[in-house]
Parts: structure tokens; sequence; C-alpha cells
């Protein structure tokens, strides 16, 4: 999924709303089969912030920008988890 993002330039919403029916086609799956997996709440855990944090990789500065730079790198990556997050929870861009 995230190949196809980066590959294909996808919005955001959409890019995270594909991660979710992933994750929760996953979560699904494992509680229907309780055999494979004995917490699928923490694979639901383990894989959202794992696509999560891939996102965020994708948005980075690279770390031989000026001081400056990586101050407002920071900043951007909280309103980016923030951003990710309110996707994720709401379907739709923050207002």
């Amino acid at each position: 999924m995230h190949l196809v993002r980066t590959e294909d330039n996808i919005d955001d919403t959409e890019y995270v709303r594909n991660v979710k029916a992933i994750i929760e086609g996953t979560h699904q799956f494992c509680r229907e089969n309780p055999e494979l997996v004995e917490d699928p709440s923490l694979l639901v855990n383990v894989l959202y912030t794992f696509s999560r944090n891939l996102w965020l990789q994708s948005l980075q500065v690279s770390l031989e920008q000026p001081d400056k730079m990586k101050d407002i790198a920071l900043e951007n990556e909280e309103y980016q988890t923030y951003y990710f997050d309110y996707l994720y929870n709401r379907g739709m861009y923050p207002r």
C-alpha cells in the first residue's frame, strides 16, 4: 500500500482510508480465526504504528538540513502525526 502511495502519489485521505480498511480487515480476520493470533488488538496497534511511521518517514526532511530546518521539521512531524491520526479516526481532512 505504501509503495502505491509513493509511486502513484495518491491523496493522503485516500491513503489513510485504505490503510484503515486493511487494518480493520486484518483485525476482523484475526478475531474470526483466534488460532492465528492470540491478541488481535496488539496486531492492530503494531500495523497502525508501522503504517503511520512509514508515512511520516516519507515526509521527513533530510538530517543534513540546517538546525532551523530541523526545528521546523520537528513541528511539522508533530502536525503530520496529528493529521494522520485525525484522518484515520475521522476519515476527513481536519478543519
